[in-house]
């Protein structure tokens, strides 16, 4: 041990001194470089999201409340971003869409909706009351995408269609399936919802369930139907990936053209001859994110959320950089000059700003954004992300175009009014004394919309308010479709109309029950593009469900039988979905009693009445992965 001491302080001479106090340097350095590497990954979980939805369309008035403001509505238009957090109902017999890039959400009339988590990997909505309907069309390994109701939960287990009705007494939730699959928690167990299948759960928390075949269609889902239509394959996904909230607009409203400096670039094909970037809209507060942008143009949400601006050959061209598979979205992509120091002989303090252009880099206005939220934000626009600068720089790109700069009186600007009516036109020789701001202006949050109602008087409150007491208790993470899955829960039947087959009687007691069914076969999963690879929509799996329901033999429901089967017998495949009449507005109409499969079985003695029949057990739905 001495000869090798010896050799060491030869080499080292940290080991000149004693073995105790090596070992405590080596503890202390160790302790610097973990501290060094956590507040690193610390910032990274501290990055907002990189997906925030859209209002894509609205018929009749659709409100929103933030969570944090969650105490009045404010009536949104179209582009109007939606995050974690946001509530939104739509009045009367309206209806709107949210697209949220991974798919849609769809809302009838008198819903309310509240958006509890929307992130990179995981999106959880809570129908308090009304009619939803949501296209999931990308769910990548190890993502999220359920619903909550008043009295169940529903994980969405593949892509597909989803129909989601609650009552206005928040104590009925119907589920259709028409494409996809679905499981919903029923008391200690978990029902699983198949193609074609509709599901009633009705009371809690010791809900019923009712799993029937075939379901009603109305005009909720025709509305659905058409906008499944304008998401077809188009030539923009040849350029930006699908998951790019607002992109589906692109192709009606410009052209696309390739340069060898900035690749694809969009050119709007309806501005004005003095139109620039940033100007024709208006300026809200997100929680979370600051100052964002809220452009009144149609096709007004991806080229101000993403990418950069380019003035090239006398027009405004849009640059949307190399391709992601998962762009991530900003509040906005701007330069800011002016604030409160600078007031241009407006009679008070004014705001001005430019569009970002190419190789410039985005610098948000958080603190902490940390490395792999710098790279997002510039990389794939040419940007040297190993220089991260710490002062903005003297002038901009975009600043020496003619007419590129917006600005807006102080006063104006912080009561949210649109930018284009109150514009302030302000010399370039006046202009060039402006200050560069680092980031956005850190003001009070400016107001939702300018139209606000109270709660009452028809209005309800907003869902996250009534989150806490009616919200239904964590089910476990889903599992993949090919594992083995739980017992059903308790099925529940309506009473039998008159003149229908009567339902079987209760077994006598000590009757074995149904054994549970074997799994269900597990179709194919969308193949999610690699990031660079061209998407085509086609090859998304869309259920037919007459195909579907062939291909899966239903078990029986998990009711007692009336006695001891020797053998029992296969149930008959369900039959293919046909049209039902028309239903009005609410819960689809199911299929008539006599449409339920029954498995055969022979006359049933009749119970004694000694005492009920024994429900069978049921399985307790696995521990949720992420905690909740």
């Amino acid at each position: 041990m001495a000869a090798t001491m010896s050799i060491l302080r030869r080499i080292n001479p940290f080991f000149l001194v004693a073995p105790e106090r090596f070992a405590t340097l080596v503890a202390l350095t160790a302790l610097v470089a973990l501290a060094a590497v956590a507040p690193r990954t610390h910032a990274a979980e501290d990055d907002p999201p990189g997906r925030v939805g859209r209002l894509a369309d609205a018929g009749g008035a659709v409100y929103l409340a933030p969570e944090d403001r969650a105490d009045a509505w404010a009536e949104v238009g179209l582009n109007y971003p939606v995050a974690s957090g946001d509530n939104l109902w739509v009045q009367g017999e309206g209806r709107a869409e949210i697209d949220f890039g991974i798919g849609q959400l769809r809302l009838g009339g008198d819903s309310n909706v509240h958006v509890s988590r929307l992130d990179d990997h995981e999106l959880s909505l809570f129908v308090a009351q009304g009619r939803a309907i949501v296209r999931l069309r990308t769910l990548e390994p190890g993502d999220v995408a359920r619903i909550d109701t008043p009295n169940t939960q529903i994980a969405l287990l593949r892509p597909g269609l989803y129909r989601i009705d609650v009552s206005a007494d928040r104590q009925e939730t119907a589920i259709v399936v028409r494409e996809g699959e679905a499981t919903a928690s029923a008391g200690n167990g978990v029902q699983q919802v198949l193609p074609g299948q509709t599901a009633t759960l009705v009371g809690g928390p010791d809900v019923q369930v009712d799993v029937r075949n075939g379901s009603g269609i109305d005009g909720f889902d025709t509305y659905s139907a058409s906008r499944d239509r304008f998401y077809r394959p188009s030539l923009t996904a040849e350029y930006v990936s699908p998951q790019m909230v607002g992109a589906a607009e692109l192709d009606r409203y410009g052209q696309w053209q390739s340069y060898p400096d900035y690749g694809a670039v969009w050119f709007p094909s309806q501005v004005a001859p003095d139109w620039a970037p940033y100007r024709d809209g208006s300026w809200v507060t997100v929680s979370g994110w600051g100052l964002t942008w809220v452009d009144a143009a149609p096709w007004g949400y991806a080229p101000f959320h993403y990418g950069r601006w380019a003035h090239i050959g006398g027009r405004w061209g849009w640059c949307p950089g190399r391709y992601v598979a998962r762009p991530v979205w900003a509040p906005a992509l701007v330069a800011w000059y002016g604030g409160s120091n600078w007031g241009a002989a407006a009679g008070g303090p004014v705001y001005g700003w430019v569009p970002l252009g190419w190789r410039e880099p985005y610098t948000p206005s958080w603190r902490n954004c940390s490395n792999r939220c710098w790279n997002n934000y510039n990389r794939p626009y040419a940007v040297n992300v190993a220089e991260r600068p710490r002062q903005p720089p003297a002038a901009y790109a975009n600043y020496r175009v003619p007419g590129a700069v917006t600005a807006m009186a102080g006063s104006a600007f912080v009561a949210g009014k649109p930018v284009a009516a109150n514009r302030v036109n302000v010399a370039s020789t006046q202009f060039a004394s402006a200050p560069v701001l680092a980031g956005a202006p850190q003001l009070k949050p400016l107001p939702v919309g300018t139209r606000v109602v109270q709660p009452g008087n028809g209005a309800p409150m907003p869902a996250s308010t009534a989150l806490g007491t009616t919200k239904p208790l964590p089910m476990a993470r889903p599992q993949p479709a090919n594992a083995a899955p739980g017992a059903p829960a308790q099925a529940w039947t309506r009473p039998a109309p008159a003149g229908s087959v009567a339902p079987r009687p209760a077994a006598p007691a000590g009757t074995a029950p149904t054994p549970a069914p074997a799994a269900y076969a597990n179709p194919p999963r969308y193949r999610t593009p690699e990031a660079g690879q061209a998407v085509n929509r086609a090859e998304v799996p869309r259920a037919a469900p007459s195909a579907a329901s062939q291909s899966i033999a239903l078990p029986p429901r998990l009711t007692p039988q009336p006695q001891p089967q020797p053998q029992l017998q296969a149930p008959p495949p369900p039959q293919p979905m046909q049209a039902a009449p028309v239903a009005p507005r609410g819960v689809p109409m199911p299929v008539p009693q006599g449409q339920a499969v029954v498995p055969a079985a022979p006359a049933p003695p009749p119970p004694p009445a000694a005492r009920p029949a024994e429900k069978p057990a049921l399985a307790k739905p696995l521990p949720a992965a992420n905690g909740n």
